[in-house]
């Protein structure tokens, strides 16, 4: 086996490394995207959302429109019994906050233990509280 022949060898397992390495990101990327689209379409994300952006204290602390950011953060399982557990970033023109959402499924049904938004400033502005 002469030189050459050693470095072309090498040359197509680094483009093989590669290749591989590139289509792992691509699967990671595309599971990613597919996590953050099903917490989206869950009704403790949508409830907890709904309530945030129709409060006046939220649009008190954060300014108008308040809106959501694209990657929230945490577990829903829709299972009767099952929980959710979510920390979902939203924004106004005058700061951050989470929205942090606890809650389980009884019956097909969600009870809520905590709908709570923490801003940047350091408020808690409760969300289950009339």
């Amino acid at each position: 086996m002469t030189i050459i022949n050693k470095y072309s060898w090498l040359k197509g397992a680094a483009v093989g490394i590669g290749v591989l390495l590139v289509l792992t990101l691509i699967c990671m990327v595309i599971s990613l995207i597919g996590s953050v689209a099903a917490i989206r379409q869950t009704e403790p994300y949508q409830h907890s959302v709904d309530l945030a952006i129709n409060s006046p204290k939220v649009h008190q602390a954060l300014g108008e429109p308040v809106t959501a950011r694209r990657f929230p953060q945490g577990t829903v399982n829709s299972a009767n019994g099952g929980d959710a557990e979510l920390y979902i970033p939203i924004h106004g023109p005058d700061g951050n906050a989470t929205i942090r959402v606890n809650g389980t499924n009884i019956n097909g049904s969600w009870k809520y233990y905590a709908i709570r938004v923490d801003t940047d400033r350091g408020e808690h502005i409760n969300l289950l509280e009339p």
